[in-house]
């Protein structure tokens, strides 16, 4: 199987059918911190069975500082969610500052600095100021949701582009997949409970869980868990500065499309919201040709 046809399946099931299971069970209201720990505890408790019936345990140093990195990333997950619950459409347009973050980490750091093509150039500056210009639209009917959508965009573009970067740091560095994916649910666990008890409080967290709504999560966490292993093979095969632009196509074109269609977003879009969501198609497109 060539890594371009792995990349295509990864990407369809990662921001495809992984995407409508967040908007549907992450993202909605009620109890978003206690899914986000169930979540975690539900994608932990894999990562150690299968690393367990692998046997292949390292604990080092990277260990450690995988952990972390996935403790950071909880927090970015509940940012994700409750940006996707003011809209999946919008959240996919503006996050592509993760990807570009960890492209230029992958220049900067890791020597992956490629000649920039004309195509490049054009499809980073469209993609770019596409999305700022995206982010200063007022929309008509709740002003103030568009301050927050940037701001919980924010919250975890940042975050998931150093994550991102991470996984082809340490491949390179020869940590074995079920390593890192053990090391990041912990931490992402930790993290969830940090998010919980100590960053959003006892009011957010709404009442428990039923014992249905545990289901839907541990389905949740099946998904995110499988993602992110498929996230870090494809990191083992490619370099991020090849990779990274895919994905940053996959991310924005595959949500916002299910977001307008699925969910129904294109009604509460303009004509100028919806040209420039187009542009940044254009432009992210053009990156990957670039590449």
């Amino acid at each position: 199987m060539s890594w371009q046809f792995l990349a295509c399946l990864a990407f369809l099931y990662q921001y495809g059918l992984v995407q409508i299971a967040i908007k549907k069970i992450g993202a909605v209201e009620g109890s978003r911190t206690r899914k986000l720990v169930w979540q975690y505890f539900f994608a932990a408790s894999l990562a150690f069975i299968t690393m367990a019936i692998a046997g292949q345990l390292d604990l080092s140093w990277s260990f450690v500082i995988v952990a972390v990195i996935g403790a950071a990333n909880a927090f970015g997950c509940y940012c994700h969610w409750r940006a996707y619950d003011i809209s999946m459409s919008r959240t996919a347009v503006l996050s592509n500052l993760d990807d570009l973050l960890a492209i230029g980490l992958g220049y900067a750091v890791l020597g992956e600095l490629r000649v920039l093509t004309p195509i490049l150039t054009v499809g980073i500056v469209v993609s770019v100021t596409s999305a700022m210009v995206f982010a200063k639209i007022k929309h008509s009917n709740d002003e103030s949701s568009n301050h927050r959508l940037i701001g919980w965009v924010l919250g975890y573009t940042i975050i998931w582009g150093v994550a991102m970067f991470s996984m082809r740091f340490f491949s390179l560095q020869g940590l074995n997949i079920f390593t890192y994916i053990a090391a990041w649910y912990f931490g992402a666990w930790l993290g969830a409970l940090f998010t919980r008890f100590v960053i959003m409080g006892c009011e957010e967290a709404g009442p428990p869980l039923t014992y249905a709504q545990r289901a839907k999560v541990l389905l949740l966490a099946v998904g995110i868990w499988t993602s992110l292993m498929l996230a870090y093979l494809m990191r083992t095969l490619v370099p991020i500065t090849v990779i990274q632009p895919i994905q940053l196509v996959a991310e924005l074109s595959i949500p916002t499309i299910i977001g307008l269609t699925i969910f129904g977003e294109a009604r509460n879009m303009s004509r100028r919201e919806m040209a420039i969501i187009t542009a940044g198609l254009i432009g992210v497109s053009l990156i990957a040709v670039g590449f």
